[in-house]
């Protein structure tokens, strides 16, 4: 008896020693890609205290390894191929199992600088950059800008997903390492060094450990009718805009990855109020607030903008924002030149805030802001623009600027990494200059003759792949198509290649100048990172080329049986530089596997060609 009880108390102190001695699996659930930011997601809910990661670079082909200790990879081993981009490839795999690694491979060019490689520790979120610029310190950042962001990578930039199993071993050549770059990183929530081994190249971690240039959400909470975004990095908004029927408030986020399990989940604001946020581009989120009050709500950006909270004027009263306070410590207003203007504010501690655009007024609301004193803020505000710029205190405790301005006016709105400084960039153009900001304008022409059809991508410009279907293939199929419709039509059609060859954004835009197009409608194929996008789009620039979209995109959705995504204001740099009235058509989702089959087939892409065509027709008044 004595011996068997021996042996089970000699049992548990084993088995004690390997519980002791296991640490906790970490689970990579998603792997999200930024290609405009240059950063990599390594999204987690696993709650570690360390993770342990080994970096090593090799040549032929030039790559740099990371090396996940005790990690498994819960979706599917997968690898992405670049082009136009330093990055050629990036591999994600289970490598091993016993022990647990997951391995991340970047194959890169030789002009990409793979000292820049850098890991950082996200809660619990890993987030792999490759750009030193990544993580400014100083730089001023738009939080708000009337214009849309820069044009999206995937315009320049194209990227093909494989889902298929990869080998388990994803990288298998044996050479020797010609540099270690980064060894056993392990960070706390912190982002500071854990466990350094002496035996081991300690690279130490950069000292911010919040993403700065990109906005990555993960949550929202509601709180008596008002919406806590919350995530990851620096969110920024673009101009707002009412959708009619039903009444919806919209912002876009430039810049930005939605979690998958928020996306488009509806949260209810009130009885008739609800609220959701999908992922409208690869790198761009989209707000839909559904309300019969679209005036009454305003982002406000929180101590370090990792959270905004879009909030109705009259559900914020007796909430509290903030729990310190901070006083202006400097102000100063500047003419940049005849038709801008700058407003510059620095405080003492940051600055909770929020900036919101009517038809001729400007407001600006400082939550925390204390010991402001009214009459010298505008005895010293020595400027013409703002001289009619009006103080008020807020209901509760803040300040209120309220500021004239022209329904012309541009608005650029930023915002220090710190949060204690802001900068209010007011662009006025000259009445003169008003019809003179874009290209000179085509006028309709109801007898219009040329038609200028423009098969995206093409040659060396594969477009968007998925199991070696191209983009540029379909494209020139449909567009062919579309040509044979429209000659029969007795109209002047002409095509910027009818043949798999390279043209350039430029000389595009050039051949339809030089031949005098009438109408521009470019036709493309969509992609997304995931397999989930499906459904229709159009997108316009000019405000010329809206009734033309809309027409066309109408007769396009209601012929093709897809999802409806709507008719965007985009800046692609072919219907934003060509002087007629222009569209980019997208006829569905590459990346979707059972779109792809439909628009691989005769039917889809002849029913694709003969819509177009039909909006041609009505919007010309032929039919």
């Amino acid at each position: 008896m004595l011996k068997k009880f021996i042996l089970i108390i000699f049992i548990f102190i084993i088995n004690l020693f390997n519980w002791a001695g296991a640490s906790e699996v970490y689970k990579i659930n998603s792997v999200n890609f930024d290609n405009s930011d240059n950063v990599i997601f390594l999204a987690s809910t696993s709650k570690v205290q360390y993770i342990n990661v080994k970096s090593m670079k090799l040549t032929e082909p030039d790559r740099i390894l990371f090396d996940i200790e005790n990690s498994v990879l819960t979706r599917p081993n997968s690898s992405w191929t670049f082009k136009n981009s330093d990055i050629q490839q990036v591999k994600v795999s289970q490598f091993t199992t016993n022990p647990n690694v997951v391995r991340i491979v970047i194959t890169y060019n030789k002009d990409f600088k793979a000292d820049k490689v850098r890991i950082h520790r996200v809660d619990n979120n890993l987030v792999i950059s490759y750009n030193k610029n990544l993580f400014p310190q100083s730089d001023l950042r738009s939080v708000y800008n009337d214009e849309k962001a820069a044009e999206n990578y995937y315009e320049y930039t194209t990227f093909t997903e494989d889902e298929k199993q990869i080998q388990q071993a994803t990288d298998t050549k044996t050479q020797p390492a010609t540099e270690v770059v980064a060894v056993q990183k392990a960070f706390n929530s912190k982002g500071e060094l854990i466990k350094p081994d002496a035996a081991k190249i300690v690279i130490n971690s950069p000292p911010v450990s919040k993403l700065k240039s990109v906005f990555y959400v993960n949550k929202i909470d509601i709180k008596r009718g008002n919406a806590l975004i919350r995530g990851i990095g620096s969110i920024g908004i673009e101009k707002p805009f009412v959708v009619k029927e039903p009444d919806r408030l919209v912002f876009d986020l430039p810049n930005t990855y939605v979690a998958q399990d928020i996306r488009n989940k509806e949260f209810v604001l009130s009885e008739k109020e609800t609220i959701k946020i999908g992922q409208f581009e690869p790198t761009k989120a989209r707000i839909v607030v559904t309300t019969t009050e679209p005036d009454k709500f305003r982002p406000i950006y929180s101590y370090d903008s990792q959270s905004i909270f879009l909030a109705h004027d009259a559900r914020i009263l007796g909430l509290t924002l903030y729990d310190k306070t901070s006083a202006i410590y400097t102000y100063s207003a500047k003419k940049n030149n005849d038709t801008t203007d700058t407003l510059q504010f620095t405080f003492t501690e940051p600055i909770i805030h929020s900036i919101k655009k009517l038809n001729n007024v400007l407001e600006i609301n400082l939550y925390n802001c204390s010991g402001f004193n009214h009459e010298a803020f505008k005895k010293n505000l020595n400027s013409e623009v703002f001289a009619k710029l009006r103080t008020e205190a807020l209901p509760s405790y803040g300040i209120k600027l309220i500021i004239p301005i022209k329904s012309t006016t541009q608005v650029n709105f930023k915002q220090s990494f710190d949060n204690k400084q802001l900068s209010l960039q007011l662009t006025t153009p000259k009445d003169s200059e008003i019809n003179k900001s874009g290209p000179m304008f085509i006028k309709r022409n109801p007898n219009v003759k040329t038609i200028v059809i423009d098969p995206g991508h093409g040659g060396s410009d594969v477009g968007a792949t998925r199991e070696g279907i191209y983009e540029k293939d379909i494209t020139l199929d449909i567009s062919k198509r579309l040509a044979k419709i429209l000659d029969k039509k007795g109209y002047n059609v002409l095509m910027i290649r009818d043949k798999d060859e390279t043209v350039s954004l430029q000389d595009r835009v050039k051949y339809t100048e030089e031949n005098h197009g009438d109408l521009f409608v470019s036709i493309h194929v969509n992609s997304s990172v995931t397999p989930e996008g499906v459904g229709l789009e159009t997108h316009y620039f000019t405000d010329q080329s809206y009734d033309f979209a809309q027409i066309v995109h109408k007769e396009f959705a209601n012929a093709i049986k897809s999802k409806d995504r709507g008719l965007f204001k985009s800046r692609f740099y072919v219907i934003k530089n060509t002087t007629c009235p222009s569209i980019l058509v997208e006829t569905g989702f590459i990346s979707n596997p059972e779109e792809r089959k439909e628009l691989m087939t005769s039917e889809r892409k002849q029913k694709t060609a003969e819509a177009i065509a039909k909006g041609i027709q009505k919007y010309l008044g032929k039919e």
